[in-house]
């Protein structure tokens, strides 16, 4: 919550309470107390504890009674008045029996700083909602006089607020999440994710898609639902998207993780195996190995060839006649005698 908002629904009401119900106290504390603002969303059963802090500003000792008092808002958030114990119809569930600090007197010396624990214990039979409360610190010789200044307005504290969460009416199921199993990056709606809603309000899903490399390195995100499109009570989504461009071949894991819900916040997750295959990749890889074989195969023709003959040495024609010629003295005789 901003600043502002703060002080719109908190501090500037109160003012107004104070000038509007004791215009003529001209009171002022002689000692400050901080954070003035203290707001929490909170689930039943869940503690939180905080620290609130009493400074004397004055030269002189101080007595300060904590008191806290439970408070009652109109429907713009605006404070109205301090309400009774007595008003409070359940005291188990009322925002009083949820604060814990000590109600003890407190003496600062001048000048002192005290830090007091203030531990908020939501009750787990409270109904959703609202609650507001003051923690007074009031001053005096005795605990009805410092009442009666918080009561009055006069008295500094610190406003809590705390918003208890209201049932979870929203549901949201992942029908089906999945990537092709070979990605050419030559379609679209490589990714498909199919969401439905069986619940009774409107969900607004949001989440990534995270991706690893084979190695369990994350390499990138894409996020989902951008856009931010409502699925209706009982309608489904399915987005279709593209991985990113700048993937390299390879085998790839995609995990998706898709968040909704307004005052209670879910998650669904799954997993995608997938492989990048780039066409211009695989043309290329099938161009380098065709262009080898023929390589290979031209090399193992020319080893293998009976027709082919070694550098250097030329192929000389021989002609067998029918008959044989007369004999010359330079002949050698070659046949085989007895």
């Amino acid at each position: 919550m901003s600043i502002k908002n703060i002080f719109n629904l908190y501090i500037k009401p109160l003012l107004f309470v104070s000038i509007l119900f004791f215009p003529f106290t001209s009171f002022a504390a002689s000692y400050v107390v901080s954070p003035m603002v203290i707001d929490h969303e909170m689930e039943k059963r869940d503690i939180v504890t905080e620290k609130i802090t009493i400074t004397n500003k004055e030269n002189s000792l101080v007595q300060i009674f904590p008191t806290v008092n439970e408070v009652s808002v109109n429907e713009g958030g605006n404070i109205k008045s301090f309400l009774e114990p007595s008003m409070v119809e359940n005291r188990g569930t009322a925002v009083t029996s949820w604060l814990e600090i000590s109600r003890a007197q407190i003496e600062l010396k001048p000048n002192e700083t005290r830090e007091i624990t203030l531990t908020i214990h939501v009750n787990p039979e409270v109904e959703p909602g609202e609650y507001h409360a003051f923690i007074g610190f009031g001053s005096g010789g005795n605990r009805p006089e410092a009442e009666k200044q918080v009561q009055a307005g006069t008295a500094p504290g610190t406003i809590v607020r705390i918003g208890v969460d209201k049932v979870q009416n929203q549901f949201l199921r992942l029908e089906r999440f999945s990537v092709e199993r070979f990605v050419k990056k030559t379609t679209e709606g490589e990714i498909t994710i199919s969401l439905k809603n069986p619940g009774e309000d409107p969900v607004i899903p949001k989440g990534e898609i995270i991706f690893y490399d084979n190695g369990g390195t994350e390499i990138g995100t894409l996020p989902v639902n951008e856009s931010a499109t409502v699925v209706a009570p009982g309608a489904e989504l399915t987005l279709q998207q593209e991985i990113p461009d700048d993937m390299k071949m390879g085998k790839y894991k995609a995990l998706l993780s898709v968040e909704y819900g307004e005052h209670q916040t879910a998650s669904l997750n799954d997993t995608a195996f997938f492989y990048v295959l780039p066409l211009k990749q695989i043309l290329i890889i099938f161009a380098v190995v065709l262009l080898l074989a023929i390589i290979i195969a031209l090399i193992v023709h020319r080893r293998y060839d009976t027709n082919t003959h070694e550098e250097g040495v030329s192929a000389v024609a021989m002609y067998i006649r029918q008959s044989r010629s007369e004999s010359k003295d330079h002949d050698i005789d070659l046949s085989k005698k007895n």
